[in-house]
């Protein structure tokens, strides 16, 4: 099994949308065949409903929730009654810059708890998308489009956080679950080999294919990960550096010092002694 059913607290920012296109159509009728686009299309019904299916799975959706049509993968679309739906052509990206929703595996259809909220947030949206001379408009254009993302991923995990079936795989789904899979086992000692099983690919070709994509291979990223995990329980926790050294996969603290002082330029004690200082420094004294 990839990953549980909660979902996971391992994505963290910081955060960046990309906006391709925002709009607001409005159809007497919809007869859409096999489309596809090479980002998520999150389209929101505000009014009617709708019969979608990619990969030969069907789902009705209806006033209130939103379709999730991940990139690249084609999708259908139909409605025999006029409606309304708010969409818009993103990409939002975490930390590492992953896609968020490839690494949460977030159902198709999802309910939005508080409809008119989301409607009114895709309003502003819209009307700051539309005005290329607004001050501060790449701030206010994010700031609205993670507001929305909020919404729907507060929707999912009402329902119980359904994951999206196998007909929903696309490309960039092998390496999403293989990253989500490392970011959940930091304290194992997972070996290349193993890594290449989790994908069905050798540990050769899968390292070839992955750096190609994200720049660095498996095992660099999960290196990184475990840094990054470790620079944040100093921060937030008083653990001893060997128990941090365990719950982040290193062999023990004397090998965590090591590769944190290449890394970040210091070790992980004297880290941890000036970030504590700055956070009970009263900056008004």
């Amino acid at each position: 099994m990839w990953m549980s059913t909660k979902p996971p607290d391992w994505v963290e920012g910081p955060w960046s949308v990309q906006l391709h296109s925002v709009n607001r159509s409005a159809y007497a009728k919809l007869h859409m065949e096999n489309r596809s686009f090479p980002n998520w299309i999150i389209s929101y019904v505000k009014t009617g409903h709708v019969l979608t299916s990619t990969g030969g799975e069907t789902h009705t959706v209806k006033a209130g929730e939103v379709m999730l049509h991940p990139p690249g993968l084609p999708f259908s679309e139909h409605a025999d009654v006029g409606g309304v739906h708010l969409w818009m052509q993103v990409s939002i990206l975490c930390s590492h810059q992953f896609d968020l929703l490839m690494l949460y595996r977030v159902s198709p259809v999802i309910a939005i708890p508080n409809p008119v909220r989301y409607e009114a947030v895709f309003a502003k949206l819209l009307a700051d998308w539309g005005n290329r001379a607004l001050s501060f408009r790449d701030l206010k254009i994010t700031t609205s489009a993670l507001q929305l993302t909020e919404m729907i991923l507060s929707g999912w995990e009402k329902a119980g956080n359904p994951e999206r079936s196998s007909a929903y795989n696309s490309s960039g789904d092998r390496f999403a679950r293989l990253i989500g899979q490392m970011s959940m086992r930091l304290e194992e000692k997972l070996t290349r080999e193993e890594l290449g099983r989790l994908v069905c690919l050798s540990a050769n070709y899968m390292d070839r294919a992955f750096q190609q994509q994200f720049g660095r291979t498996p095992m660099q990223m999960l290196r990184e990960m475990r840094l990054k995990r470790s620079k944040q329980l100093l921060e937030m926790s008083e653990e001893t550096l060997e128990a941090i050294a365990a719950s982040c996969g290193f062999t023990d603290a004397s090998y965590l010092c090591k590769q944190f002082k290449k890394v970040y330029g210091v070790l992980p004690g004297e880290y941890r002694e000036t970030v504590q200082s700055k956070q009970s420094e009263n900056v008004y004294g």
